[in-house]
């Protein structure tokens, strides 16, 4: 039988959708809203992420019946943009200055006026969808997607793009299956003691973006080793999966800018996941290497170092992949336990390894799309990262 994907997106322009209208509820004082969804509402706020990530809470909200809707047909209203209130409120709650009722009554007035549409989007099966990681020709870019994903599975309906007769999802959002609660509360960390924070690697993500670092690499622009630090998004190369999954168990969130401008703060935790971290500062190596707990998850972290313009926000290269030409190298802080070759390239993980090094533990593969591929997988990962 089709499952009945439910995706949300932000409308900017479009024809007919189906537009729902709200019922209005008290669930949201009643229940508990998980903490990654203020973390988006206030990474949101702050410009930190798109819109589309923002909307994947809201997704969370609307299928676990925190707000209520029903669908019906109407016209889209065209050329809206989300009005600065509804992230002012968003902003705010995400620090506890409102209750729960004034962020979900902000959320039922984008839906009733239609800039963000419920879109039931049935003529698109996901288990015959194959995701496009956007990478250079040296990645895997067809990754099957297979029906067994310890997560429920949200697409962004914009992203779906057609490629040689293939259709391609650009972004995956994560949410929890109520199926699954004994296993979430297996690996996840909500009432556990100990303090643990993954590293999101905006500057990574701002790195692979075009034109920028890697339109340098190919030779195709000299002056690109400078480049903007856009809004992070959760694709592939900024390891998205991972820190979705992570959030939904109830890791902390931090990113890379704040170690770099506030390095002590990872201190305040026991244990720190970096993720695809591959372009670093300085601080930011520093402070990582110097704590005693950090589990590695991804091969390639910690590779080059870049320096942070946060007036102009842009990114510098200014070690590493071979860079600069007069003094090339490849590990930009000649870091001994730098394991990109050959791991990075193992993106199936069929034999993924937790190997200890001084300061913590490195993996073996990129696990990526383990997230979205094998159920049993993503539990041994998550089971693995909380018992470290």
């Amino acid at each position: 039988m089709k499952k009945l994907f439910l995706l949300l997106t932000v409308i900017i322009t479009s024809f007919l959708l189906i537009i729902p209208t709200t019922q209005t509820s008290n669930a949201a004082e009643s229940e508990e809203i998980p903490s990654w969804i203020k973390n988006n509402a206030g990474w949101w706020a702050e410009g930190e992420i798109t819109d589309t990530a923002f909307i994947s809470g809201i997704q969370w909200l609307i299928t676990n019946d925190v707000i209520s809707v029903s669908p019906t047909q109407l016209p889209v209203k065209s050329g809206y943009e989300i009005p600065s209130w509804i992230k002012n409120n968003a902003g705010w709650w995400a620090e506890g200055l409102i209750p729960n009722s004034a962020f979900t009554s902000g959320l039922e007035w984008l839906i009733e006026y239609g800039i963000i549409v419920i879109n039931l989007h049935e003529d698109v099966n996901p288990f015959n969808t194959t995701f496009s990681s956007f990478l250079p020709d040296v990645y895997e870019k067809n990754l099957k997607y297979i029906s067994s994903s310890f997560f429920d599975l949200f697409g962004d309906v914009n992203s779906l793009q057609n490629i040689d007769g293939v259709t391609y999802w650009g972004s995956i959002y994560f949410g929890m299956n109520n199926d699954r609660l004994d296993e979430y509360n297996e690996v996840g960390i909500w009432n556990d003691s100990q303090k643990a924070v993954v590293v999101y690697p905006h500057f990574t993500s701002a790195a692979y973006d075009e034109p920028g670092f890697y339109t340098y690499f190919r030779g195709e622009c000299d002056e690109c080793t400078t480049t903007k630090l856009t809004t992070g998004s959760l694709k592939y190369t900024a390891s998205g999966n991972a820190l979705q999954a992570l959030s939904l168990m109830g890791y902390d969130i931090t990113t890379d800018a704040i170690v770099d401008t506030n390095p002590s703060i990872l201190n305040q935790y026991d244990k720190v996941i970096i993720l695809h971290n591959e372009y670093v500062t300085q601080t930011m190596f520093d402070a990582i290497t110097n704590h005693p707990k950090v589990i590695y998850l991804y091969p390639n972290a910690l590779y080059a170092e870049i320096e942070v313009d946060y007036v102009a926000q842009t990114i510098t290269l200014i070690r590493g992949h071979n860079y600069p030409p007069e003094d090339p190298v490849s590990n930009g802080f000649d870091w001994e336990f730098e394991n990109t070759h050959p791991y990075e390239y193992d993106t199936a993980c069929n034999n993924m390894i937790f190997y200890e090094i001084d300061n913590g533990w490195m993996t073996t593969c990129y696990p990526e799309t383990v997230f979205t591929n094998s159920k049993k997988g993503t539990y041994e990962i998550l089971k693995t990262i909380k018992e470290l």
